[in-house]
């Protein structure tokens, strides 16, 4: 049974995954693998890690929503994104800001693509068969 707060673990889970690899502050796994500190078994380590969980969810992503699903999921993000930088939300003229709002809709998509069977159901009314006991 998906409840909200489930999808909002999925999501949370997406970010710390896609800010995980690389964000704008410094405090990634990209800056981290670029600094010459460190043990080298330990990156690749978490780079399997990484590439290993990040293969899970672009996997269900694509199971579950196919191609349609997330196009329109990327252009609903991308139309988004055009509203709140036409009405001066956001501003993507600074490259911070714009490559948080390139990695927030990824996450968003993989966010999604997690529950997305979940929200089908939800939205359909259908109801599973181990959720009548």
């Amino acid at each position: 049974m998906m409840t909200t707060a489930g999808f909002v673990v999925r999501l949370l889970f997406a970010l710390m995954l896609v800010f995980g690899i690389y964000n704008p502050f410094g405090y990634s796994y990209y800056h981290w693998l670029m600094s010459d500190s460190g043990d080298w078994t330990v990156k690749l380590f978490a780079g399997v890690t990484i590439a290993f969980l990040l293969f899970i969810h672009i996997q269900a992503t694509w199971r579950s929503m196919k191609l349609i699903g997330v196009t329109l999921i990327v252009l609903l993000a991308g139309s988004l994104v055009w509203v709140l930088a036409d009405y001066d939300v956001i501003d993507l003229g600074d490259p911070t800001v714009r490559s948080m709002v390139a990695l927030s809709c990824v996450a968003a998509v993989l966010g999604a693509g997690q529950s997305w069977s979940l929200i089908r159901y939800r939205l359909s009314g259908q109801v599973d068969s181990q959720s009548l006991t």
